[in-house]
């Protein structure tokens, strides 16, 4: 099978419950360059996943993950908050291996903006769900560093079986930390319906619903 089709079995944009899965396009800069600005954003990336030139232009971002894709090396795709249609983070598929037919590394990440909504995991679900699918893939890899609570908890929710550590493996602010290591078979990807929300979620979601009601409503009453 060409490269062209190997990426061309997966039809996008992927659409779930409350984000769109799509490539990145000249639209998403702006929005980009802003995101990339908020140091917390790279703290959760934890593994370098953009090079100090692509922050400072992420048109030269879109540009590679075109090329990427067009190669099918790697698939990189922007995640789109349906309600808004605000840029809020990126997901994609780090090193294609068509031989054997896996994938190196999950990679995901979303401004900090949104945390606790679950737009990681909702995101990355879909993703996995068409590497096992569309694409034919039999594992899917992923890391987290040892330290990034929140990239575990996202990777454990979705049946990541942990297989190993490496031990002092990045350095971040000056400190050495270990990466663990985790892969996941596709029996093993657990269904999404069925995740129960993390505590942060709940919390989320419980402030948002409250914003929603309307004011005039009388005291106990809760919007359904």
């Amino acid at each position: 099978m060409t490269v062209a089709r190997r990426l061309g079995r997966l039809p996008l944009p992927i659409e779930t419950p409350r984000l769109t899965l799509r490539l990145p396009a000249a639209v998403d800069v702006p929005r980009l360059r802003r995101l990339l600005r908020d140091p917390r954003t790279a703290r959760a990336e934890g593994a370098d996943l953009h090079s100090p030139e692509e922050r400072r232009r992420p048109e030269l971002m879109v540009a590679r993950t075109r090329r990427e894709y067009r190669r099918a090396d790697h698939l990189s795709l922007s995640v789109v908050d349906r309600s808004s249609g605000e840029l809020v983070g990126r997901v994609g598929l780090r090193g294609l291996d068509w031989t054997w037919r896996k994938v190196e590394s999950l990679s995901y990440w979303i401004a900090p903006a949104w945390w606790g909504q679950g737009f990681a995991t909702e995101a990355s679900w879909y993703l996995c769900r068409a590497a096992f699918g569309a694409l034919r893939m039999r594992r899917v890899a992923s890391q987290a560093l040892d330290a990034n609570a929140r990239s575990l908890a996202v990777l454990r929710r979705l049946g990541f079986v942990e297989e190993g550590r490496e031990r002092r493996a990045v350095v971040v602010g000056g400190r050495p930390m270990d990466m663990i290591l985790f892969g996941l078979l596709p029996e093993e990807l657990r269904p999404f319906e069925a995740r129960a929300p993390s505590a942060l979620e709940r919390r989320t979601l419980a402030r948002a619903a409250r914003r929603r009601a309307p004011a005039s409503a009388p005291p106990g009453c809760r919007r359904p």
